[in-house]
């Protein structure tokens, strides 16, 4: 029987066209939905903020908007007075540039950086632009701090080292705080780096204002090593937990912190946690202990580096800085350590970071 029709029939390929098309749309829709539920979610408190670095698309960088390079850009802008960094690492040209700005529009600014870091072309911008730079010299350790001082009043630090990597390919996280007295512990520990050479490597072990209380009632107390004891506290809240213990960690091998967590652990706490990739084959790693345990870990094996140096307990209390969990960090190194606790934002912050990292190894 003939058809009525006077159109020839369709063919399979055409047919299939409208579906493979509506298969795309869906697909890209659905990326577009996970990238932006997978964004690292900032927090804000009256006197503190938190940041994380946004990995997706590194090579997009200059479009990614409010990443960390140009959070501080923003926040060396304000400075009226007087900037202090010690940085670990500076090959960031937004930051080198922020910091020359400050420093023509009469803003007193100095730099402390690692010995093996200071040939970095932008270490050498700040000193052609009159920008007096200090390096810790052939020292046994590392100068490891990433902190600012801004005005005498605020304090930017964490993970993040002021470079490219850090700010697009590396996970990190970075704070901010309007708080005088936190201030004052970060400029006596830069007094104390800065000033070395003058007064013989001797430097004051005593920090200001050791416990910090914010007007939200963030508690945050303050450590720096080598001359601080960091392990005690540390020890001390991870043994406090309760509920559950999360950690995030590029270099995780001291022996102590790891035989606490397994110890929580085997006493009915949920402890879990992210290790980095480029780390877990190293002599002293805690990664195979907690495999062996069979406590759930998992390995970061992103094209960058999962930089976090984080504990978290009960998701209240907040372990950060850039101290890893090492002896180097503990014994060696120029390092600032901060527990955090009474913030339960602060906390789920952090709590959304380590899932959000989590989610991004398992997909």
């Amino acid at each position: 029987m003939k058809s009525d029709s006077l159109e020839p029939p369709k063919s399979r390929n055409a047919r299939f066209i409208p579906f493979f098309l509506i298969l795309v749309v869906a697909v890209a829709i659905g990326l577009v939905i996970r990238h932006y539920t997978d964004k690292p979610k900032e927090a804000v408190g009256g006197t503190w903020e938190v940041y994380f670095s946004d990995v997706y698309g590194g090579e997009l960088a200059p479009d990614v908007p409010n990443t960390l390079d140009k959070r501080l850009v923003e926040k060396l802008g304000t400075a009226k007075t007087q900037i202090d960094g010690a940085l670990y690492d500076l090959d960031s040209n937004p930051v080198a540039t922020a910091l020359i700005n400050a420093h023509n529009r009469g803003v007193k600014v100095r730099i402390y950086t690692e010995n093996t870091n200071a040939g970095e072309d932008e270490i050498k911008r700040l000193h052609s632009a009159g920008i007096p730079v200090r390096d810790d010299g052939d020292n046994d350790g590392y100068m490891h701090h990433k902190f600012f001082v801004v005005d005498k009043r605020y304090v930017w630090t964490g993970s993040y080292n002021t470079t490219y990597n850090g700010a697009y390919r590396n996970n990190n996280n970075v704070l901010w705080f309007d708080s005088v007295r936190l201030a004052s512990n970060f400029s006596n520990e830069f007094h104390n780096i800065y000033s070395s050479e003058e007064n013989g490597n001797v430097s004051d072990a005593a920090v200001p204002y050791p416990q910090v209380e914010l007007s939200d009632g963030t508690q945050i107390f303050t450590y720096f090593s080598p001359k601080s004891d960091t392990i005690s506290p540390i020890l001390q809240e991870i043994n406090s937990a309760v509920k559950s213990i999360q950690f995030m960690a590029f270099s995780f091998t001291h022996d102590s912190i790891g035989n606490a967590m397994r110890d929580r652990f085997q006493n009915g706490i949920l402890v879990e946690g992210i290790f980095e990739e480029k780390q877990v084959n190293n002599i002293g790693s805690e990664y195979e202990s907690f495999v062996k345990d069979r406590i759930p870990v998992i390995v970061d094996q992103s094209e960058g580096t999962m930089h976090h140096k984080v504990i978290l307990i009960d998701n209240r209390t907040v372990i950060t800085g850039s101290y890893n969990f090492s002896k180097n960090a503990e014994k060696r190194n120029s390092e600032n350590l901060l527990i955090i606790k009474r913030n339960e934002k602060l906390g789920q912050a952090y709590l959304d970071e380590y899932n959000r990292v989590k989610r991004s190894i398992s997909h």
